[in-house]
């Protein structure tokens, strides 16, 4: 198998979205598949490829819906000046569909099936209502479970984030509290990394309303603390403990990376920002998806031969605080090394677009902290996880590719 590699991250930035009120999304006017051809565009440009050169496309999206339905692909690719000759699909893996977008390219060249391929993802929630809406309207459906099939699922629960995350917090004693402080920490990261400038190094501006630019995550709260978000009331069960302020906000955004073989980095002269090793996922109970990143990253982790004290950084999706919680606990992970700079409790979570910021951002604090190995991870609704380790590529660790 050919080793693949991360060459080109860029993302838009986070805005804020609701499906009901106007005047809150910067990004309103923007169809979801039109952000991403503008990150095609943006990628060739700034990598001198040209539009035949690139082999295939992949498209992450968890509601592929309404505008979203994407004809496999082929809408942000018909947008972009990307060429007729490359290959797309769209993937459907919820949370994980971003991630699920990249293992799906970097399969593709490792199998040598191609040399340079896109790998991106979309979610606009205020353009496609989300959740709730979608079933009242008869766009998503729920099936019986059959009584032969042995299982006892709660479909009310699973079908429910919120509630997924009320289930996880109770069965694994976290409560409220650290759940609070875990958010509180998120946007003091995220506030220092994007005053710092770091987060400017992967976003792509887009015009927004009224002629202005919108270039800055706007999710993130730097005057957070524990006492304002102890005030909030439940979000999801009226004796619960999950929060607006401990889960992550509707997102809406995209995101694309690009990704080589060796062959393809040497001819195009690319400087790669990680080498994509090996990607693993797996299924948990729905009403406890939260608990999928630990299996999912278990997995990783022993196909690899390694342990979690071999892995440097690490970017866990934060659905909900308790979901890096309970990771970092069952993995026995150090928490000054998960999220670095923050994640979706701060930043958002634009669903299809979130496992390539994940991915993205962990190459780019790999490079910054000049680890070696990083893990970027996410729950998944419906009860699954998913996991992708990436190497930092350099001088010193070419002879160990």
């Amino acid at each position: 198998m050919k080793s693949v590699y991360l060459t080109h991250y860029r993302r838009t930035a986070f805005s804020r979205a609701h499906p009901k009120k106007e005047g809150v999304d910067a990004l309103a006017q923007w169809p979801a598949d039109r952000l991403l051809a503008g990150l095609i565009d943006h990628c060739l440009e700034s990598t001198d490829l040209a539009p035949d050169q690139i082999d295939d496309l992949s498209l992450g999206c968890a509601l592929a819906v309404k505008e979203q339905w994407s004809f496999g692909g082929r809408y942000p690719l018909m947008q972009s000046r990307l060429g007729n000759q490359a290959a797309s699909r769209m993937i459907d893996q919820q949370c994980g569909s971003g991630i699920a977008a990249l293992r799906f390219g970097m399969m593709t060249l490792a199998s040598g099936s191609a040399e340079i391929a896109l790998a991106g993802g979309y979610e606009h929630m205020s353009r496609v209502p989300m959740g709730p809406d979608l079933f009242a309207q008869g766009v998503l459906g729920v099936p019986d479970i059959p009584a032969a099939s042995g299982k006892d699922y709660d479909m009310a629960v699973a079908l429910n984030m919120g509630l997924t995350a009320e289930r996880l917090a109770t069965e694994s004693g976290i409560g409220r509290e650290h759940m609070d402080a875990f958010a509180c920490e998120s946007h003091r990261r995220a506030n220092q990394a994007q005053r710092s400038g770091y987060f400017a190094g992967e976003i792509m501006p887009v015009p927004s309303q009224e002629g202005r630019t919108f270039a800055s995550d706007a999710h993130i709260r730097p005057d957070t603390n524990t006492e304002r978000l102890a005030q909030l009331k439940p979000a999801f069960s009226e004796t619960g403990q999950v929060t607006a302020g401990n889960s992550s906000p509707l997102t809406t955004g995209a995101a694309l990376g690009l990704l080589m073989t060796e062959a393809a980095v040497e001819r195009t002269g690319a400087t790669p920002l990680a080498r994509l090793v090996a990607c693993a996922d797996r299924g948990t109970r729905p009403e406890l998806m939260g608990q999928g990143v630990v299996p999912a990253v278990q997995r990783l982790l022993r196909n690899q031969g390694l342990t979690p004290d071999d892995i440097d950084v690490w970017e866990i999706n934060e659905a909900f605080s308790v979901v890096p919680l309970f990771a970092i606990r069952e993995l026995g992970l150090d928490p000054q090394t998960v999220n670095i700079n923050g994640g979706a409790l701060a930043l958002g979570h634009p669903l299809g677009a979130t496992g390539i910021r994940l991915v993205g951002t962990l190459a780019r604090t790999l490079s910054s902290r000049q680890g070696r190995y990083g893990i970027a991870a996410a729950c998944i609704g419906g009860g699954q996880g998913i996991a992708m380790l990436l190497e930092r590529t350099g001088e010193s660790l070419s002879s160990e590719h």
